[in-house]
């Protein structure tokens, strides 16, 4: 690995690639530019460009150029393949794969949650600052072999369907794509998000996901050992240096072959995969997953998801709700539980409750404008019940990161699990989740 890294330091540009000049003679020097494939561990790295080229987030390069003899390969292709930043001062004569020397790191205060709830995400943050950066472009390629259930990111919309059928619905996101939701087979739940036709996010938690070295029960060792799981994940996309604190015991963040893998653990359960979650770049950025800072160069980057009307807001609110039933039942699935009905009158209940919280600005199961606790709330609605529960949370993306909070909370879980609830009722509003579990009187 170090030979390619050092050949690649003596090729910082393959602009005028072919006009390499002696110092103080104007003759050039005669390189063969001929397009040349690479393969790195018998596994193409140009392979979702055009033959023999790479793109360096403008323009379509060759990959390598041959001089007396030696092979010089672009330093920015080295980095896209490490998924490592790159750049030049010219000033200083110095070029950095990784960080670059010198860069200021300064971590954002995480959001603490409020009592008797899930803790809350990082909250999203960014330092912004002008830094030199390379162009490397961090979208995976379209035909990338990672997948689950046979659905990788980059596939055609129409190829989804000959894969997998039509999708039991499909309803809009908060991050700007469409949800399609394969929910008939438990054991091969699949949440896959549409953009422009293709796959940008693929989500399971079904017993018998799987992608690569990975699947659902994998341990954190294993996890460990076959991806380069570190404390920071950093790469360049869309001119700016993005460096993300990783969450290695939680939900680790790993990037193969510029595919951001999401692995979720169990930690009430030995620190097991729990879920798997495979998502485009963009979109990685845009959902404020991970605490994230970025530096760039020129004009600002834009990672914001799209802004959403009122009605809007509503739709994707009223496909949280849902998603987060068809998470639970799954899950009460791989414990041999009976799966939770629908229940609207609990559903309303929890509505309320989630509006009232964003609304009102506190986070809490005792409402602080009528002082009503869960168990009030559902007889105010003159819901009859022998058993009930509530879940809450707050500050996450979306029903995905919600529930999967919940999984690592033990009282939370409990909730989850119990097996004598029969229905459950959801509501969201924004990024406030409230779930109510009940038993109805019969």
């Amino acid at each position: 690995m170090r030979k390619w890294i050092w050949i690649g330091v003596f090729a910082l540009s393959v602009a005028g690639i072919g006009h390499f000049l002696t110092a103080g003679d104007s003759s050039a020097i005669r390189v063969n530019v001929q397009p040349t494939t690479l393969y790195w561990d018998g596994k193409a790295m140009t392979g979702s460009d055009p033959s023999g080229y790479f793109y360096d987030g403008t323009r379509h390069l060759p990959a390598a150029l041959e001089y007396k003899g030696t092979t010089y390969v672009p330093l920015s292709l080295i980095g896209r393949h490490l998924n490592k930043p790159t750049g030049r001062d010219e000033a200083s004569h110095s070029a950095w794969l990784g960080q670059e020397p010198g860069a200021a790191t300064k971590r954002p205060s995480p959001q603490q949650a409020g009592p008797a709830a899930v803790q809350l995400p990082p909250a999203r943050s960014a330092a912004v600052a002008a830094a030199p950066v390379s162009n490397v472009s961090a979208h995976p390629a379209p035909n990338a072999p990672y997948s689950l259930f046979g659905i990788s990111l980059g596939m055609p919309a129409e190829q989804v369907i000959r894969v997998l059928g039509k999708p039991a619905r499909q309803e809009p996101s908060g991050l700007g794509y469409q949800w399609w939701i394969y929910n008939r087979d438990p054991a091969r739940y699949l949440q896959v998000g549409i953009s422009d036709g293709k796959v940008v996010d693929v989500y399971s938690n079904a017993p018998q996901a799987k992608t690569g070295d990975a699947a659902i029960g994998t341990s954190l060792p294993a996890l460990v050992r076959h991806y380069d799981i570190g404390h920071t994940v950093s790469f360049s996309y869309m001119n700016a240096q993005v460096q993300i604190t990783n969450q290695k015991y939680q939900r680790p963040l790993a990037i193969v072959d510029g595919i951001p893998h999401i692995f979720y653990l169990d930690k009430q359960n030995g620190d097991k995969v729990t879920a798997i979650r495979l998502i485009d770049t963009l979109m990685l950025l845009r959902g404020g997953f991970y605490e994230t800072k970025w530096t760039y160069q020129g004009e600002a980057p834009d990672f914001d998801p799209p802004p959403l009307s009122v009605k809007e807001r509503e739709q994707v609110n009223a496909a949280m709700e849902r998603q987060v039933l068809d998470l639970v039942n799954v899950v009460r699935y791989r414990y041999k539980l009976p799966p939770l009905s629908w229940s609207e009158q609990a559903a309303r209940v929890a509505r309320q409750h989630s509006l009232d919280m964003e609304s009102h600005g506190f986070f809490d199961h005792v409402s602080a404008t009528t002082g009503l606790n869960p168990f009030e709330r559902l007889q105010q609605a003159g819901i009859a019940y022998s058993m009930a529960g509530e879940n809450i949370a707050a500050g996450y993306p979306d029903a995905i990161e919600a529930h999967e909070s919940w999984m690592n909370s033990p009282g939370h879980r409990k909730n989850v699990l119990e097996k004598g609830f029969a229905q459950l009722g959801v509501g969201v509003a924004t990024d406030y989740y409230t779930q109510t579990f009940l038993t109805l009187k019969q």
